[in-house]
């Protein structure tokens, strides 16, 4: 049955406060283990409150398909036992669907269940919020509506491997099915770091979108640092709020090896959202040489003919 996963953008009560990393894991309490199952939809609900002490529309922000379950590694406390499950085939509205409409809300719920972290959804309920989402998203989101942005610097943005670990070892990438708008996210991610790298790297010039100008070098964007060096830029994005990985071509691998320490990989979180998260990782390729980060070859091509 489909569930809602309450995830707000402001937690005001420390009791209610998890570990929940959108489009990545669910962290949960015990009293929701018989709600949540592996393979079950979903939809994100956050509520009213928001960042700065701001108050919207509590909306319906996304949709993905409930993952591996694993109980909290980590909690101490016996009689606080909670849970964690695995976030699948994560996709955000471009334009959230509205909780209530024309006065009346889409579930038709005692009040007292609003207060509930996990709910049960009527079939019919769920059916309707996907049919406004996906009705939103035949209309594509401008680029233009970057320059409105807070990005937001961090270094945070990739999910520690002990966790992921601890849900079986499920290393994916969103099991390497792209989602129906991955280019629109790509290139929205890659025109916020043209942003960013244009009004928060000191002494950079020449910003090139190799990109959007049909080219590709094994990097999306380049720019001159302050020592008049050729910077490489790889970039990319999610609607999620982490990475749990990424993929390479063997283009943008063989760049990256070629070039070092002048090549960076920028990461982009939140896409699609107000308050985009960037991270700046430089010499991604040191990072595999020295095996801190592992590659997994996940395309074959496959030629009709015998090779040689």
């Amino acid at each position: 049955m489909p569930l809602v996963l309450v995830h707000n953008d402001v937690v005001t009560n420390p009791a209610h406060l998890w570990n929940d990393i959108e489009g990545v894991h669910y962290h949960y309490p015990s009293k929701y283990q018989g709600k949540i199952k592996t393979g079950e939809p979903f939809v994100y609900y956050r509520g009213v409150h928001r960042l700065g002490g701001k108050r919207g529309e509590a909306q319906y922000v996304g949709f993905g398909r409930i993952g591996s379950i694993w109980p909290d590694p980590d909690l101490k406390e016996k009689s606080r036992r909670a849970w964690y499950c695995g976030i699948e085939d994560y996709q955000r509205f471009s334009i959230p669907v509205p909780a209530k409409i024309d006065g009346v809300t889409l579930e038709d719920i005692p009040r007292n269940l609003w207060r509930d972290g996990v709910r049960l959804l009527d079939q019919a309920v769920y059916d309707r919020i996907m049919q406004l989402g996906n009705a939103n998203d035949s209309s594509p989101v401008a680029p233009a509506t970057v320059t409105q942005l807070n990005i937001v610097a961090s270094d945070a943005l990739i999910i520690p491997a002990a966790l992921i670990d601890a849900g079986g070892g499920n290393r994916r990438t969103g099991n390497y099915r792209k989602s129906k708008r991955a280019k629109e996210i790509g290139d929205w991610a890659e025109v916020v770091v043209l942003r960013y790298i244009t009004e928060q790297v000191t002494g950079s010039t020449n910003c090139t979108h190799r990109a959007a100008i049909g080219e590709t070098p094994g990097w999306d964007i380049d720019y001159l640092d302050q020592a008049g060096v050729l910077q490489r830029v790889e970039v990319k994005g999610t609607t999620a709020a982490a990475f749990v990985a990424v993929e390479l071509t063997v283009g943008e691998m063989n760049a990256a090896q070629s070039h070092g320490s002048n090549y960076w990989l920028y990461l982009v979180a939140g896409c699609l959202t107000e308050s985009p998260k960037v991270q700046a990782i430089r010499d991604p390729a040191s990072q595999l040489n020295e095996g801190v980060w592992s590659a997994t070859p996940v395309l074959f091509s496959l030629r009709f003919a015998a090779s040689g």
